[in-house]
């Protein structure tokens, strides 16, 4: 017999609800309407990730829908609310009698933060997950997000044709969110490690699995995660701490603000700064001592 904890104590039913959205249209009910918006879009969300009953939801479940707001670099403060909601939702369903247990209460939300600097990694830090990376594909890619401060999809996006030699190491053509076109440098070092990658003759993609197919999100993050875990870090750490240490790094070793805003794809393209892109003099990558 297991102890009656506030995880498995049962209530008994106190409403003729029988299915699950009667329960979310109850439990929305006592929201304000911008409210029932918000948290309607998570449960549907989540809903549509597990594809099942509420009372057939395991804690694996919830915990791969975790990871999965995790990999698709939702800030912090956004991934706290989500669980938040979802938590209320089972909370509600226990305490009226429809779920025998709310397994959900196991499930532990992030903090809020408010203060960009919680998310970014100090470079010894950065230094040491490099370093506990696998060497080859895995050293590399983590490497290359954090020297270029690239997003996880532009990094996971480019092919053999975006790349291209300089005197000194190389560049990649990047195509960031709204289809916007720029370039950043790549080091000498870490342009001999990509060109020592294996291509593949699936795809063009620069970075694949073992079987020769484009590495994904999700694979990407698995690997981050148990990297980080090797190296004593941050359990949360994700691709994009790579890129906010990015940023703070470059800045701190003296990049120009202007710079690092064409690197990381911030600004809007002028008509004069396409041909920086696509022969520049200048990057925040330059900033990065790997």
């Amino acid at each position: 017999m297991f102890p009656m904890t506030p995880l498995n104590t049962y209530h008994p039913p106190i409403t003729e609800v029988d299915n699950d959205t009667q329960v979310i249209q109850l439990w929305l009910s006592g929201l304000r309407l911008g409210t029932q918006k918000t948290y309607a879009r998570t449960v549907n969300q989540f809903l549509g990730f597990v594809e099942k009953p509420l009372v057939n939801v395991l804690l694996e479940d919830l915990t791969r829908w975790v990871d999965l707001l995790f990999i698709k670099d939702y800030s912090q403060n956004s991934i706290a609310l989500k669980i938040s909601i979802i938590k209320s939702l089972f909370s509600y369903a226990w305490k009226i009698g429809y779920l025998p247990l709310n397994i959900a209460k196991a499930v532990k939300a992030p903090s809020s933060v408010n203060a960009l600097h919680e998310r970014i990694l100090e470079q010894p830090e950065v230094k040491a997950l490099i370093e506990a990376a696998k060497e080859g594909r895995d050293r590399t890619i983590l490497t290359l997000i954090y020297a270029t401060g690239l997003r996880a999809t532009e990094a996971l996006s480019i092919n053999w044709r975006d790349l291209r030699p300089r005197k000194q190491g190389g560049q990649a053509t990047i195509t960031g969110k709204g289809g916007k076109v720029r370039t950043v440098l790549i080091s000498d070092n870490l342009w001999k490690e990509l060109k020592k990658l294996p291509r593949s003759q699936k795809t063009e993609a620069v970075f694949t699995t073992r079987f020769g197919n484009r590495l994904d999100r999700h694979q990407l993050h698995r690997i981050v995660k148990k990297t980080a875990e090797k190296a004593g870090i941050n359990e949360h750490t994700s691709t994009h701490w790579l890129r906010h240490a990015h940023a703070c790094h470059s800045l701190e070793n003296g990049c120009d603000i202007d710079v690092l805003m064409r690197s990381l794809g911030h600004s809007s393209l002028t008509i004069t700064s396409k041909y920086l892109h696509a022969r520049p003099n200048e990057g925040s990558s330059q900033f990065i001592d790997i």
